[in-house]
C-alpha cells in the first residue's frame, strides 16, 4: 500500500468523488480528506492510499498539476513530505552556536543562538558568587 498526498482541490469535493477520480489510474485502498475540526469543512488536502507502487506512479504522473474546477491540484508521495520534514529538523537542530560575550563587571555571560532565538545565560563557577548556578527566584507582590 502506497500513501499519496492530494492538495488544492476544491473545498467541496467528497471523499467518494476523490477516490472516484483515482480510481482511473489503478486500485484505490483508501481516501481520507483532512477538515476542519470545527466547522467540517475540507482544508483542501487529503490522502489516498493505492494498492501498488505501479498504480501510485501511474497517478502521480497523471494528476500531478491536472485543474478540477481552475484549481490546480498537487499530487505526491506522502512519505517524502515527512521525509523532507525530519530533513529540515536536523538541519535546524545543527545550527546551535555558543559564544562567549565579554566579560561585563565580572560577570561571566554566554550566548547561545538558534534559528530566529538569541539569548545570554548568565555562566556561573564554582564559589563564584552566592546563586551557585541558579536563577534567584522572582518575588511576589
Amino acid at each position: 500500500m502506497i500513501k499519496l498526498f492530494a492538495g488544492g482541490f476544491p473545498r467541496d469535493l467528497e471523499d467518494l468523488e476523490l477516490k472516484e477520480l483515482f480510481e482511473q489510474f489503478g486500485k484505490v485502498e483508501a481516501v481520507n480528506i483532512v477538515r476542519d475540526k470545527h466547522t467540517g469543512v475540507s482544508r483542501r488536502f487529503g490522502f489516498v492510499d493505492m494498492a501498488t507502487e505501479e498504480d501510485a506512479r501511474n497517478a502521480i504522473s497523471n494528476l500531478h498539476e491536472a485543474s478540477i474546477d481552475d484549481d490546480t491540484i498537487s499530487v505526491v508521495y506522502a512519505d517524502d513530505r515527512q521525509k523532507e520534514k525530519l530533513a529540515n529538523k536536523k538541519k535546524a537542530a545543527q545550527k546551535v552556536e555558543i559564544k562567549a560575550k565579554p566579560k561585563v563587571y565580572g560577570k561571566t555571560y554566554q550566548k547561545v543562538s538558534r534559528p530566529g532565538d538569541v539569548s545570554y545565560q548568565k555562566v556561573t563557577r564554582p564559589g563564584e558568587g552566592s546563586m551557585t548556578g541558579r536563577r534567584p527566584r522572582k518575588r511576589i507582590k
